[in-house]
């Protein structure tokens, strides 16, 4: 008995010895893992670190706009005037609330974005240039309609001016690219034209199944005179990409024949000028002669919000995915 008594106390002993080890060793192994984590954990932290710093904007910088001029910002814009609602609806999607001063009355997004500011330019054409000095403005965004000598004189007063007119998807993309490395918002831009690609991304993913046969002839009227895009215009690229089939076959902006358009027998007709004119589309079934058009007999006229297919901003992701829904409901549903 007594030799079972101390080889259970022997083998107890031992069981407590190897209970210690184990637990010993258990510590060791977490505080090596947990040493571990460290450096992983601080190699990322310094990895966005960098990616931070690589895309903070260093100034001076000098940059070209869509005319070939060099323009230097010496310091972060502060105080920003956009005569342009697609640079003001850009602006605004990079978080620079607080430092747009001024916009023009045609500005209309993001909502009361004339209340945000400072001054609303009743002629965003041909602004008051005295008004744009008491502004005090660091930097000044204008479009292609604004003229060279409006330029110019803004230019003279030592103000930095970016003019820019992207023709394309992949134009307004680099747009945006440039409006964020001249204020400092880079990683939003980058945001931005992320969203934006992926949204254009899931169109053209709903599109896949379309085959050439089933693509939709299409006439758009931006005007009751039937101006139109041709071929190597931004709202070509659009129709192309929402998969449809341009009918014109001109190049650049053209007044369309109605003998022409009767021809080619449009399948879907889109017009762009609701906005001023409520019975666009009405007017367009209403047309004599145009009644045999496809188009016409099965009532696919539709009037698109031009601020989304005519802004070259960050909504024409929106503009291009409204055309793609009037051409293909069922496959955008």
């Amino acid at each position: 008995m007594l030799k079972k008594s101390l080889m259970k106390k022997s083998l107890m002993k031992k069981s407590l010895l190897w209970l210690s080890v184990f637990v010993l060793l258990l510590g060791v192994l977490t505080g090596c893992g947990q040493q571990a984590a460290k450096p992983q954990e601080q190699t990322i932290q310094n990895q966005a670190q960098k990616q931070e710093e690589t895309l903070k904007t260093t100034y001076p910088l000098t940059i070209t706009d869509d005319t070939g001029t060099k323009v230097t910002i010496t310091k972060e814009p502060r105080r920003i005037i956009s005569l342009i609602p697609s640079q003001t609806e850009t602006l605004f999607a990079l978080g620079l609330e607080g430092k747009v001063v001024a916009v023009t009355k045609y500005d209309n997004y993001p909502k009361d974005v004339q209340k945000k500011v400072e001054y609303v330019f009743q002629d965003g054409l041909n602004p008051n240039v005295e008004q744009i000095i008491k502004l005090k403005p660091d930097l000044i965004l204008l479009g292609s309609l604004n003229k060279k000598e409006l330029t110019a004189k803004i230019r003279e007063l030592k103000i930095p001016v970016l003019q820019f007119d992207p023709q394309s998807l992949d134009a307004v993309y680099q747009t945006i690219e440039k409006v964020g490395l001249v204020t400092n918002t880079q990683q939003q831009a980058k945001e931005v034209i992320s969203q934006m690609k992926e949204k254009e991304k899931s169109i053209k993913e709903k599109l896949a199944a379309l085959k050439p046969e089933q693509k939709v002839r299409v006439f758009v009227a931006v005007s009751p005179d039937l101006y139109t895009p041709g071929k190597g215009t931004f709202m070509d690229e659009l129709i192309t990409k929402a998969g449809g089939i341009n009918i014109v076959e001109d190049q650049g902006w053209v007044q369309y024949n109605e003998e022409k358009i009767i021809k080619s027998n449009p399948q879907v007709i889109l017009t762009t000028y609701g906005y001023y004119d409520k019975n666009a589309a009405a007017n367009i079934m209403k047309k004599e002669g145009w009644q045999n058009i496809d188009a016409i007999k099965n009532k696919r006229v539709i009037d698109l919000d031009s601020d989304l297919v005519n802004r070259p901003g960050p909504r024409i992701i929106d503009g291009l995915e409204s055309i793609a829904k009037a051409l293909y409901p069922d496959l955008m549903k």
